[in-house]
This record gives structure tokens, C-alpha cells and sequence, in this order.
């Protein structure tokens, strides 16, 4: 590992020679040379003194430094330890550390990297136990009023102890001389020792899921390093968090363990829980005997009292007959009376009524609309008659003024031998009103004839007895006609 060139024995070194100087380490390899020798010669050791320069980072890593008379060593808790910590670390505490050396390079120093840490001295097991009571104080864990009532007679017992120790012994002989037929389970754990809290805590859990109505902490008596797991805060929290009764019986009398205060009874011995959860089976039935002779002797005393009260009443009461003939002269009378005071306002009102009634009969809508149905069909026979009369009259009247117009029917006219002569569409009716040439159309009662004037004549009329009008009323044109 030195890198000194050492000079062989025997021989000297020239003064004013040139002297070979030995390579320097860098400090890189001067330190990983340490470390390299160090840290693994101390990976797991204990160091004893007295907590100084006190740090508690927000990651959860506790530093501090650890010291004594002589000297002075840097010491860190990760805080994946811390947690692990079971008392608070205080200043000037004097506590004894476990772990291992570790160089840090950067730094250049050594420090103890701490993985177990517990209080020193005589007064350490007693600064453990008062921090676990403030925490437990702190949570209302000890309080009284959570204390909760054990069952009187419950239906199945769970006890969590050894189940090779006096205790259990002890425990189930009491119980079964007090109530024989009292089903008990029993969930086995170790009560002292490393690891015993867990199991104890197991056992718990495993009664609670078992569906028991009280559970029975106990172990025998033991120093008090036997009895530390039941100082153990998560055995507390355990009995705490239960969701029955749980009686304490540890140790003896006068030794007071934390599963003693968290629990909801503590017992002073496993003898005294077995007195506390059971009651005396014969007691029991004796007591209930004498409950029920005095509920016997009670009731029949009531029943007794209620047949006098009874025989009393029924000499106080009238014949029945009697009474119901009473009754029944009674219920006449008031039917009588109620049949007289009814039928006279019946009167009185069937008098009011009857006047009523007739000037409804009067006022009858039916009989009036009767009424007015016998005029609108007489009024509808009236008109129809009237239609007819008019229509016949009309009629007649019709074919008289057909009559009157017949003799001017031109086609009529025609049809007898007549004729109509146009001159460009024009009647003539005088021949003053045709020229020589003029052609003329004559219309005759089937077809019509085309002609044309060679001669005219406004003398004589051919048709004999005529009155033919002068001819200064030939301008006028038109009606007439000759043959």
C-alpha cells in the first residue's frame, strides 16, 4: 500500500546526490486508500457517548455527533431508520449506537452511520417507557372514558398467551371451575423474547377476525426485560384499535406494563381475568332460581290482588236485566221523541212546499216547451199552406202571361207561313226601305230564300184591312213583315 522508497539497511545517502523523491499520493487515492482499510474493519460496531450538535432535516435524517472525554465522531440516522428510533433523541442524551464507519470522500471526515440507537444507562428502559406513555397519552389512548363494560356472559372467550405457560393454565382452570361450558379459543404467542410483541399483536388480530367477545392478554410474572414486549407501543395500539373488550393480566400485581393502561380492564393476575370475563355458572343459576320463585310469588300476589279488585267490582255492579230494561224504556222515549220532533218541521215544510211546487208545475220548462213545439208546427202548416196557395196562384198567372205572349212566338210565326225579310241583316218591314237591286234574304220557317228587288211598291197593301203607318215613318225601320 506505501509508496516509500525505503533506503536498503546498511547504507547512507548521499548529501549532494540527486535524491530520488518518493511519488506523492493524490488525495483521491489517499483516501480511498483509508477507506479501503477502514470501512471494512468496522461495519458493525457499538459506540457509547453523548448525543451533541443535534440536527433533524426535513428529509427525515437526524445528524449528530457523538462524544465523549476523549474525543468526537460525526454519526447520522437515514431517516428510513429514524422511524425505527424508538425513544426521541434528545441533546446531551447519552445513548449507545450501532452501525458502521463510513468515510465520506467529499468531506474528507469519517462518521458512524447509525442503524440501531437506544438510550444508555440506568434510567434508558425508563426513558423508553414514559416516551411510549406520552405518545399514547397524547392520542387519548389511556384515557378512561374509552374504557369500554366486558360482557356479562359472554358468548366465547379469545386469550392470547403461551400456550405451554402457567398462565394459560391458571387461566382456564379458574374459568372452567367457575362456568364449565364456557367455549374459550386460544390464540398461541410467544410473550417474551425478540419478536414476542409481534406475535402478541398477531394473536390479537387473529381473535378479533374470530369473531370472540372479550379477549384475554396475559403471561405470567418476569422481570421486567421478560415483560418488555407488552411495553411495546404496537402491542398497545393493537389492544387500542380492537374492536372488543380486551383484559390485561401480566406479570403480577405490582408490575404495571403499557398493555395494563391501553387495555379496557387490567387484571392483577391470569386467575383474576379469569374471574373478571366469566361469572360463577352456579351462582347464575341460583340467582335465577330465586328470580324466578320471587317473579313467581310477585305475579301470583298481582293476580290475587287483580281477583279481589275484580269480585269488589262485580258486587258493585246492577243486575244486567235491570239495567238493560231501563235502557230499553229509555231508547223508546228518545224514539219517540225524536219521531215527534221530526215529523212537525216535516209539516211545516210540506206546507211551504206545496205552493212551491205548483208554481213550478207552472213554470214547468217541459210543458213550455211543448208550447212553443205546437205553435212552430201549426205557424210550419200555416206557411206550407201558403207556399201552395202562392205557387198555384204564380202558376196560373205564368200561363196566362205565356198565353199573352204566344201570338208573338217568332218561330211560331214562321212555322204558320210567315216569313222575315233582311236586307245586310236589317228587318224590312216596308218597302220604302228597299231599293231596285237590293239583294234581300227571306227567312222561312225551315231554311231561308236569297232574292233580289226589281220592283217596288208603296201603295196598296196586299193584305186587306191593314192600316199601313204613313211613310214618313218608314226611317224607322224596322218590324213587320208581309207575305
Amino acid at each position: 500500500m506505501s509508496r516509500l522508497r525505503r533506503p536498503e539497511p546498511g547504507t547512507t545517502g548521499d548529501l549532494f546526490a540527486a535524491r530520488e523523491l518518493p511519488r506523492p499520493w493524490s488525495v483521491g487515492e489517499l483516501t480511498r486508500a483509508l477507506k479501503n482499510a477502514v470501512e471494512p474493519k468496522f461495519r458493525d460496531v457499538w459506540v457509547a457517548g453523548e448525543v451533541a450538535n443535534l440536527r433533524r432535516q426535513a428529509s427525515g435524517h437526524v445528524y449528530f455527533s457523538l462524544k465523549d472525554a476523549d474525543g468526537l465522531i460525526g454519526a447520522v440516522v437515514w431517516a428510513s431508520q429514524a422511524r425505527r428510533v424508538k425513544f426521541a433523541v434528545a441533546e446531551g442524551q447519552e445513548v449507545l449506537a450501532r452501525g458502521f464507519v463510513e468515510i465520506y470522500a467529499p468531506h474528507g471526515k469519517y462518521q458512524l452511520i447509525v442503524q440501531e440507537l437506544e438510550p444508555r444507562g440506568a434510567g434508558a428502559a425508563a426513558l423508553l417507557l414514559q416516551q411510549v406513555k406520552e405518545r399514547l397519552q397524547a392520542d387519548g389512548l389511556l384515557a378512561p372514558a374509552r374504557k369500554r363494560q366486558l360482557p356479562f356472559l359472554p358468548r366465547r372467550i379469545g386469550v392470547a398467551t403461551s400456550p405451554t405457560g402457567a398462565a394459560v393454565r391458571d387461566f382456564l382452570r379458574v374459568l372452567h371451575t367457575r362456568f364449565p361450558s364456557m367455549p374459550v379459543l386460544v390464540a398461541p404467542c410467544r410473550v417474551q423474547g425478540d419478536g414476542a410483541a409481534s406475535t402478541v399483536v398477531s394473536a390479537v388480530r387473529a381473535l378479533c377476525r374470530a369473531g370472540v367477545d372479550v379477549i384475554v392478554v396475559t403471561r405470567g410474572g418476569g422481570s421486567q426485560e421478560e415483560l418488555g414486549a407488552f411495553d411495546d407501543e404496537r402491542l398497545a395500539r393493537a389492544i387500542a384499535a380492537c374492536p372488543v373488550p380486551v383484559v390485561s393480566a401480566v406479570g403480577h400485581e405490582v408490575d404495571v406494563t403499557v398493555a395494563d393502561l391501553v387495555a379496557d380492564v387490567r387484571a392483577a393476575t391470569p386467575t383474576h381475568a379469569a374471574q373478571l370475563v366469566a361469572p360463577v355458572r352456579d351462582e347464575l343459576v341460583a340467582r335465577l332460581s330465586a328470580l324466578r320463585g320471587r317473579l313467581e310469588r310477585t305475579w301470583e300476589g298481582a293476580l290475587e290482588l287483580r281477583r279481589r279488585e275484580l269480585r269488589a267490582l262485580r258486587a258493585e255492579l246492577e243486575d244486567p236485566a235491570r239495567v238493560l230494561s231501563g235502557a230499553r224504556h229509555r231508547v223508546d222515549d228518545l224514539l219517540h221523541a225524536a219521531a215527534a220532533a221530526a215529523r212537525d218541521p216535516l209539516r211545516a215544510r210540506r206546507t211551504r212546499l206545496d205552493p212551491l211546487r205548483a208554481r213550478l208545475a207552472r213554470l214547468e220548462p217541459r210543458r213550455r216547451v211543448r208550447e212553443v213545439r205546437l205553435r212552430m208546427e201549426a205557424s210550419a202548416r200555416r206557411l206550407g199552406a201558403w207556399q201552395a196557395a202562392t205557387f198555384r196562384r204564380e202558376t196560373l198567372r205564368l200561363q196566362r202571361l205565356e198565353g199573352r205572349l204566344e201570338p208573338a212566338n217568332m218561330a211560331k210565326l214562321l212555322a204558320r207561313g210567315f216569313s222575315l225579310v233582311l236586307r245586310d241583316g236589317h228587318v224590312i218591314s216596308r218597302s220604302g226601305q228597299v231599293a231596285e237591286g237590293d239583294a234581300l234574304r227571306i227567312v222561312l220557317g225551315e231554311g231561308w230564300l236569297d232574292a233580289r228587288a226589281t220592283a217596288r211598291d208603296a201603295g196598296d197593301d196586299p193584305l186587306p184591312g191593314r192600316t199601313v203607318p204613313a211613310r214618313g215613318d218608314d226611317a224607322g225601320g224596322s218590324g213587320g213583315g208581309g207575305r
